[in-house]
């Protein structure tokens, strides 16, 4: 019985995670307009003489489908703008305005951030895997390479090559950011995808071996 519950719940749980994430980032960003579209669609029923006010699963439905699409097309046009030249100027204005509103202004720097860092094609967030020797000398703790040393720091730490994060298991989106010398880490040959498992499992799922 334990172990048939032990490997039902392996199986189902990363359905009902996915679930559970694809349906919060769907309500994310449906509901700046659903309210709006939901009275819409219940006022041009009202007009034609439908009656959809029994069928509330139908109308909510309609109306996070139809957000949905309206907010996918909108995001595809707000990036075609974007890399437009006439558009940069307002996307300029926009940004200066809102990092000058205290509070507002660090949130959306942080964010912005953040965004471009984990979505930009043009360069990987956690460019390769490393063992560093962390917390202490004799152990080793397995981290990413995310960038090298910022100016700034490197003129204090001149011995210090690149910068290094170590996320915590089992919950790896928190961790530590290290500036270590180049010499001083270990390249290996696991994905990044592999390290986030193996991190996630605590190192029960252990990397596959290479060919």
């Amino acid at each position: 019985m334990k172990k048939s519950f032990s490997t039902g719940l392996i199986i189902l749980l990363p359905f009902a995670l996915t679930v559970w994430v694809v349906h919060y980032l769907f309500d994310l960003f449906t509901n700046p307009l659903f309210n709006i579209l939901e009275k819409t669609l219940l006022w041009f029923e009202q007009k034609q003489g439908l009656s959809l006010l029994h069928h509330e699963t139908l109308v909510t439905f309609l109306s996070r489908m139809t957000a949905l699409v309206l907010t996918f097309f909108f995001i595809v046009a707000l990036g075609f703008l974007a890399r437009k030249f006439f558009f940069k100027g307002l996307l300029k204005f926009t940004h200066e305005v809102m990092i000058r509103i205290p509070v507002v202004g660090t949130i959306y720097r942080l964010t912005k951030d953040l965004t471009k860092a984990m979505l930009s094609t043009d360069q990987k967030t956690f460019k390769e895997t490393v063992l560093v020797p962390f917390p202490s000398p004799e152990t080793y703790s397995v981290g990413f390479i995310t960038a090298d040393v910022p100016a700034a720091l490197k003129k204090v730490i001149p011995q210090t090559d690149v910068t290094v994060f170590v996320p915590t298991a089992p919950h790896p989106i928190s961790g530590y950011v290290l500036f270590c010398a180049r010499k001083a880490t270990h390249s290996v040959d696991i994905s990044v995808e592999d390290t986030f498992k193996f991190l996630l499992s605590c190192g029960v799922i252990q990397p596959p071996p290479k060919p």
